[in-house]
């Protein structure tokens, strides 16, 4: 009856024994639903390191807040609450990051003589990393952060889908947070005096 709903065979004695800090009882649930939890993420994401990321954040909500589940409840309806939850958050915060870095600009003047030093150090060190980027990753970058086109301009203008376009922006931000963690903490000094 149980596997014919989806649930997990014997999954009332497993949340009774999770309840009580069964690391056991926990592996088996894992083990049972991360694959439709990932997949789930991965569907509404499409970037196979965020939804990695998000599954694991629901199994450790499912581990922080196993004293209230009821094992009458299906655990998989609880974990679907969480997963839902949790891609809103991530897309909230993609959507206000991309609105941030799409109004951020590159360069910032200031009368400071250091200051200008420290970011003009950090352009040539932008500057370098895009010309490092992949040929397609490097274009979408240069036409969303240079010249300041929206996706679906970007997507019009290589014609790619908008979803590619997120995909290139995705990678490419990656790779320049990799190669610039450095002169984050530069960029952080620097705009916290202001």
């Amino acid at each position: 009856m149980d596997i014919e709903m989806g649930r997990l065979p014997g999954e009332f004695l497993l949340i009774e024994s999770l309840k009580n800090g069964d690391e056991k009882a926990f592996r088996d649930i894992y083990n049972f639903y991360w694959e439709k939890q990932y997949d789930l993420a991965y569907y509404k994401l499409g970037i196979k390191e965020l939804a990695e990321e998000i599954t694991q954040e629901v199994f450790v909500a499912l581990w922080m807040n196993k004293a209230s589940l009821d094992p009458e409840k299906p655990v998989g309806a609880w974990l679907y609450g969480v997963m839902k939850n949790q891609l809103l958050n991530a897309w909230r915060k993609q959507s206000s990051h991309q609105k941030y870095l799409q109004q951020a600009p590159l360069t910032v003047v200031t009368n400071n003589t250091l200051d200008q030093l420290s970011f003009n150090e950090l352009n040539a060190m932008v500057n370098q990393y895009i010309h490092l980027l992949p040929e397609k990753c490097r274009e979408v970058f240069t036409l969303s952060r240079i010249r300041g086109l929206n996706t679906q301009q970007i997507a019009d203008t290589l014609n790619i889908s908008p979803k590619t376009v997120n995909n290139h922006l995705v990678k490419a931000l990656k790779i320049m947070k990799v190669g610039l963690k450095d002169y984050i903490t530069i960029l952080l000094i620097l705009s916290l005096r202001k």
